[in-house]
C-alpha cells in the first residue's frame, strides 16, 4: 500500500511526493523530514524539484514561537492576501539560523531547517523554552520561509504534510519543496509519476491524507 511505503520512507528520513489535487495548485511537492535534512539532501531537492524550499511546522507551534501569518501582516496594509486557489498563504516568516554564512547555500538551509526542527520538538513539551531559544539561535528575514499549517481548515502541502508526519508519529517539523520540472509551469501530474517511478520515491495524491485528517 502506497500509504504505508510513504510512512516509512518518511520515518526514515528519506522522501515522498504529495500532489494536492487538480482542482488545487495541481502541484506535487517532495516531504521530507526535517531532522534528515543534509546539505547534499537539499541540493538533491534542488535539482530535482526546483521549487522554494519551505519549512513546516503548525500554527499553533509556529504562534508559541512569537510568529503570525504574514497575510495579517499584508492584510493590514491593505493588500490582497488570496491567490487564485482561494487559501490564505501559509507563511509565518523568514529566517536563517545564526551559525549560517548567508543563508542561501545547500549547507546554511539544510542547517537551519535542521535547527528548526530541534525548536519545534522542544516546543511540544516546552513552549517558553522553544520560543527564547528560537528569538537567541535565529534571525530573520532568512532564505528558509517558515509554515504554519492550519490543520483541518487548509489543505494545501503544508497541510498534507503535517497530516503524514502525524500519521507516521513524528513532530510537525518537515521541509517541502515544489516540483517544477522542464517546462515554465507545475510539472504534470503524469510526469510526476515518472519522476516518482524513476526515483523509487512514493507517490501520495491529497485525498489520501484528507481521509487521515
Amino acid at each position: 500500500m502506497m500509504l504505508e511505503k510513504a510512512i516509512e520512507a518518511l520515518r526514515t528520513g528519506r522522501p515522498v511526493l504529495i500532489y494536492d489535487g487538480d482542482y488545487r495548485e495541481a502541484e506535487a511537492d517532495f516531504v521530507v523530514r526535517a531532522d534528515a535534512v543534509t546539505p547534499g539532501l537539499v541540493r538533491w531537492l534542488r535539482q530535482n524539484a526546483g521549487g522554494l524550499l519551505c519549512f513546516v511546522t503548525t500554527e499553533e507551534i509556529g504562534r508559541a514561537l512569537g510568529l503570525e501569518f504574514l497575510s495579517e501582516y499584508y492584510r493590514r496594509l491593505g493588500l490582497s492576501v488570496l491567490p487564485k486557489y482561494g487559501d490564505e498563504p501559509a507563511f509565518m516568516g523568514y529566517v536563517n539560523h545564526k551559525k549560517t554564512k548567508t543563508g542561501v547555500r545547500d549547507s546554511d538551509k539544510a542547517l537551519t531547517i535542521r535547527e528548526l526542527a530541534r525548536v519545534v520538538e522542544m516546543a511540544l513539551s516546552d513552549p517558553d523554552r522553544a520560543k527564547k531559544t528560537f528569538v537567541d539561535e535565529f534571525y530573520g528575514p532568512g532564505h528558509v520561509p517558515v509554515l504554519g499549517a492550519r490543520l483541518g481548515r487548509r489543505w494545501g502541502h503544508t497541510e498534507l504534510s503535517a497530516i503524514l508526519a502525524k500519521a507516521a508519529g513524528l513532530p510537525p517539523a518537515l521541509a517541502i519543496i515544489e516540483v517544477l520540472g522542464p517546462s515554465v509551469d507545475a510539472m504534470p501530474y503524469e510526469e510526476v509519476e515518472e519522476l516518482a517511478k524513476s526515483l523509487g520515491v512514493p507517490l501520495l495524491r491529497g485525498e489520501e491524507l484528507k481521509a487521515l485528517a
